[in-house]
């Protein structure tokens, strides 16, 4: 594993404590906090071009769940060390609460992740989560398999430019 990918967990690790942090007290769940990442992934990407988490979903029964993140808030849960040693800002509770134990370092993202994230937390007060993310790639991804970018992308404004952007961006 590399720095980028150090980087790139660790940004998931910090927003598990930015969810937490910010969510309504009946949306705090595991579960709740994974559905924000992808509403706030399709959010960020259909304005500004790129996901923030750069994370794969997987179609599973009760929605789509990013892989590695999922994997992350596991680990946490179940007491394992996180890769690179990465020191969680969270813990889990009961019923899988998502409880934050320090403020989430912001400087893993940039203004217009923060913005998408809190939009998404914010709608989270008022609708469900779940069912906002039972979108059509998902509805059409066989269960427990990856869904793609591109059934993604072809789920909001301007799918064509975005396939086309995210296709062919540098790494």
């Amino acid at each position: 594993m590399s720095l980028r990918d150090k980087e790139r967990l660790s940004r998931i690790v910090e927003a598990f404590a930015y969810i937490a942090e910010r969510a309504p007290a009946n949306k705090k769940n595991m579960y709740n906090v994974l559905k924000v990442f992808y509403l706030a992934d399709k959010l960020h990407m259909e304005r500004y071009g790129r996901f923030i988490f750069d994370d794969s979903y997987s179609a599973m029964e009760r929605g789509p769940v990013p892989s590695a993140a999922y994997n992350l808030i596991k680990d946490i849960r179940d007491g394992r060390q996180l890769p690179f040693d990465i020191d969680s800002p969270v813990k889990l509770g009961a019923r899988h609460k998502v409880v934050p134990l320090r403020h989430a370092d912001e400087d893993y993202f940039s203004g217009s992740d923060l913005l998408c994230l809190d939009e998404v937390i914010e709608l989270s007060s008022s609708k469900d989560l779940g069912d906002l993310s039972h979108d059509v790639a998902w509805a059409n991804a066989p269960r427990n398999k990856l869904m793609s970018d591109e059934s993604i992308l072809s789920t909001m404004r301007h799918s064509k430019e975005l396939i086309e952007l995210h296709t062919n961006r540098h790494p």
